[in-house]
């Protein structure tokens, strides 16, 4: 039980640590004047990245609840329950995808769908990836050895969940970092 609170501490850390890379990053957007009591509209690319990030959300939270009920020792030993949560995994990242081939679709048609607020929101996405990732290894680094500390020995089957843990974060990181940056201060 307590290696889930640690699962659930390392996705709560990484959120909070990309938001401030992002925030930092947004800061150097340039600044858009509108008149008192107007708001931007959304725009394409913010519907398509919230719908990813539900969708991503949804299915990496399935998978979660999958190796959780089922426990770390026993997903790991049953084919089934392994190839589902792995299923579930691959169905995110194929989504994510998905997102990915549209908005570069987007960016390479000159006054297509993309201004250069998105493409600067685009660029300034990714930066809160990196402290994300790392506060999520360092959340299963503290959690493993304090729950395993006793034996000293930590099973094959965690590695596996850290490399699922580190790629689904990234992939939520980017997409946070998208809706993040057209939040403005």
């Amino acid at each position: 039980m307590a290696l889930i609170l640690w699962i659930i501490a390392a996705f709560v850390f990484a959120f909070g640590a990309f938001y401030f890379p992002v925030r930092w990053a947004q800061r150097r957007l340039p600044p858009i004047a509108l008149p008192p009591g107007e708001s931007m509209p959304v725009t394409a690319l913010q519907r398509l990245a919230w719908r990813t990030l539900i969708a991503v959300l949804l299915l990496t939270l399935a998978a979660a609840a999958v190796v959780v009920y089922s426990g770390v020792e026993a997903w790991w030993e049953k084919d089934a329950v392994r190839l589902t949560a792995t299923g579930l995994l691959m169905a995110a990242l194929i989504v994510f995808a998905l997102y990915m081939s549209r908005v570069w679709r987007w960016m390479a048609r000159d006054g297509g769908a993309l201004d250069e607020r998105d493409r600067a929101i685009l660029v300034a996405a990714p930066a809160g990836q990196g402290p994300a990732m790392l506060v999520t290894l360092a959340a299963w680094m503290i959690g493993l050895v304090e729950t395993h500390q006793s034996t000293h020995m930590i099973h094959s089957a965690f590695l596996y969940l850290i490399f699922w843990s580190c790629v689904m974060v990234s992939v939520l990181a980017q997409l946070a970092g998208v809706l993040v940056g057209y939040r403005r201060s």
